[in-house]
């Protein structure tokens, strides 16, 4: 079964996967600059939460910026709206500078 990779172009899109597909969502972030990407509460009997990983580009300096790495993985049929923020936590919603949604519907 084939592993799917979405990135910030993908939001807004509706994704089928089938279950125990693999999920891969790859976010730019600068988190250095104290900006993250978080993801809510989610529907985990749909779709589970494996890793979050981030990977650091060659300018490590501040404001050098990386990816956030997500990996789901589809557990059962059903549909979960996909949705993450990056913001600062400490400062909460209001620092939101980007969002990202995509609708997940998982099948047999």
């Amino acid at each position: 079964m084939s592993e799917v990779t979405l990135s910030q172009a993908d939001s807004g899109t509706v994704l089928t996967l089938k279950r125990g597909q693999i999920l891969i969502l790859r976010l730019d972030e600068n988190s250095t600059t104290g900006y993250r990407w978080f993801l809510p509460a989610l529907d985990t009997e749909v779709l589970q939460l494996k890793s979050d990983d981030i990977n650091l580009g060659s300018n490590l300096g501040m404001g050098g910026g990386g990816q956030r790495v997500f990996t789901f993985q589809a557990n059962n049929p059903g549909q979960v709206k996909l949705q993450l923020k990056n913001l600062r936590e400490w400062v909460g919603e209001e620092s939101t500078i980007e969002q990202f949604q995509v609708t997940v519907q998982v099948s047999e």
